[in-house]
């Protein structure tokens, strides 16, 4: 990664064992609104938390920063909830990168997904070589995309975790761990 990412993004809790180290690098949002996108490493799992746009630029300036990480090393990727800057990338992250982990999200998210993805691409001001992706993206997304109740259970399996709490809080996604 990027000397950027790790001077300015990049947080290691945990022992001196690599794969026990608690890796956390923000790909946007770590010092804005807009484009979350969280990576994080644990116990050899690697989770990417949120897959979003900047609402203020648009193309590929709109876009996390995806060149810092290969796509194809993640296990997992979970949306917390459903705004653009926390899932408007991810038809693109999924049909256009070498990304091939599960997706999850919620019921409700799934259920506003394509619908709000759809009309983005519709009332989006950017030229045909700007857009990231189009409405058959996007249906080839819904696909891909599986449906869970509980954001712990999920956690507590990759990274044997005891959550606090049972769902992700949309200030601090982390602030909800305890290792066991």
């Amino acid at each position: 990664m990027s000397n950027w990412v790790k001077r300015r993004g990049e947080s290691v809790v945990g022992s001196s064992r690599e794969e026990d180290q608690l890796i956390v690098t923000p790909l946007g949002a770590g010092n804005e609104v807009g484009r979350s996108c969280v990576y994080m490493t644990y116990k050899g799992k690697t989770v990417l938390f949120d897959c979003g746009i900047h609402p203020a630029y648009s193309g590929m300036a709109a876009l996390p920063y995806f060149d810092e990480i290969d796509p194809s090393t993640v296990d997992v990727l979970l949306i917390t909830h459903f705004h653009l800057d926390h899932a408007a990338s991810l038809p693109y992250f999924l049909e256009k990168t070498t990304f091939r982990g599960r997706v999850f999200m919620t019921y409700a998210t799934k259920a506003i997904y394509k619908l709000l993805l759809s009309d983005f691409v519709k009332v989006s001001k950017v030229s045909v070589e700007d857009m990231l992706y189009d409405e058959q993206d996007i249906n080839r997304s819904m696909d891909k995309i599986e449906v869970l109740f509980s954001f712990s259970l999920l956690l507590s399996f990759c990274f044997n975790f005891q959550p606090a709490f049972d769902n992700a809080s949309y200030f601090d996604k982390f602030s909800f761990f305890r290792a066991s």
